[in-house]
């Protein structure tokens, strides 16, 4: 599953592929984590909102909730207690251009970089909420859905992969909240458009780290 990722699309290409005219630069970031903030899309806004990862549901108790709820299983999601709200009423669309997955090797872990082969931006799934702190401030946090990985990432051994809507016909529908089910069976392993997944070096590693050479393959 994703424990960070990575956005650094220029605002001409999220007009081409989401015809979304984003009024303001795009903040780019080589190593987003929980905590974090990113780019979503939801069906209350005309250009991307800037949120946190780590959905803080709306009755939570503190803001620590927030970094244990920065992904979801699809699986049992529409009624688990976290997350039975936010699927009906508060889905979004989550924005990449990569994510990382760090793969067991013995005593150590090999971080990858997960991209579509096209270069496309991931608009992954996702759910939100609004959580108000003790002075009444409103927060506003998401968490990404993933899904069992699909047969190329799990023959590396991955599990789990962030579910991929690719097309526009299931981003509408995604964030459409007419309906529950037809959502619910958009949250498939993507297997339609290639994913390329290889090797970079372990200073993603430090959160610290956050430039595009992150990106590179190793050598």
């Amino acid at each position: 599953m994703p424990t960070r990722f990575s956005f650094s699309a220029s605002r001409e290409k999220i007009k081409r592929q989401l015809g979304i005219d984003h009024p303001e630069p795009l903040q780019q970031s080589f190593n987003i984590a929980p905590t974090h903030n990113a780019y979503i899309l939801t069906a209350t806004a005309p250009h991307l909102e800037v949120c946190t990862w780590g959905l803080l549901p709306h009755w939570a108790n503190d803001q620590s909730v927030g970094e244990k709820l920065s992904t979801a299983q699809a699986e049992g999601i529409a009624s688990t207690l976290s997350f039975r709200l936010p699927i009906r009423q508060r889905r979004c669309l989550v924005l990449a251009d990569s994510y990382y997955w760090w793969k067991k090797q013995g005593r150590d872990r090999q971080p990858y970089r997960v991209h579509l082969q096209n270069g496309d931006v991931l608009t992954m799934a996702g759910v939100w909420d609004v959580w108000e702190d003790a002075e009444g401030i409103p927060h506003t946090t998401f968490a990404i859905i993933t899904t069992p990985a699909n047969p190329h990432l799990a023959e590396l051994g991955a599990a789990r992969m962030p579910a991929i809507l690719p097309d526009v016909e299931g981003r509408e529908q995604w964030l459409d909240h007419s309906a529950l089910q037809p959502a619910l069976t958009l949250l498939q392993p993507l297997e339609t458009i290639g994913v390329e997944a290889y090797p970079i070096d372990a200073a993603v590693d430090d959160l610290q780290n956050n430039y595009p050479e992150l990106h590179r393959p190793l050598v």
